[in-house]
């Protein structure tokens, strides 16, 4: 399967952004949670179990650890 450039990219993209301003990082996840939100209820629960089975510890923490600072800041 030929790769286009942004998925051979992404996680050194990612990494880039995670030492970039925190503006930038908001940045990332504003365009994931947008691109997100134009999937139907079921195909983003099938999207994201495809996805957290593919992430590693280290994004499986910073994730949790993110959701946590969301919860803290939303109450």
């Amino acid at each position: 399967m030929i790769k286009t450039s942004v998925e051979q990219l992404a996680e050194p993209i990612g990494f880039d952004i995670a030492h970039s301003d925190d503006h930038t990082q908001a940045s990332l996840f504003n365009g994931l949670g947008k691109g997100f939100k134009t999937y139907s209820s079921h195909d983003l629960g099938l999207q994201l179990a495809y996805l957290s089975d593919k992430l590693n510890k280290d994004a499986e923490k910073f994730i949790i650890e993110l959701a946590e600072m969301i919860k803290c800041k939303n109450q």
